[in-house]
């Protein structure tokens, strides 16, 4: 499998993610920023869970790094102890915020 390889749709994302998360027994969160879609779908794979999809409307934005903003801010909550789940849905909600106000 090829860490750089891109998903044609989330069905594929969905399978590369399942392998992933299988291959290293951990969580993977896989980020469908960059689909050419309206919404910005992620996906939550953790092995023996179902997924868990995490969706927002698409904003068109020329901000960066909100690949790290996202992952510093499931960090910070999972530090306060909420779960990953939780985590993941409170810093897609920031990183949609942050780029909805930068227009």
């Amino acid at each position: 499998m090829n860490g750089s390889a891109v998903a044609p749709d989330e069905k594929g994302a969905r399978l590369q993610g399942e392998e992933l998360s299988r291959a290293i027994r951990a969580a993977v969160l896989v980020k469908g920023g960059h689909a050419q879609r309206t919404q910005a779908v992620d996906l939550l794979l953790q092995p023996g869970q179902p997924a868990v999809r995490f969706e927002a409307p698409r904003l068109r934005s020329e901000m960066r790094g909100t690949g790290c903003m996202l992952s510093s801010a499931i960090a910070a909550s999972l530090a306060l102890g909420v779960s990953l789940e939780e985590s993941v849905r409170r810093a897609k909600r920031y990183v949609f915020d942050a780029l909805a106000g930068s227009g």
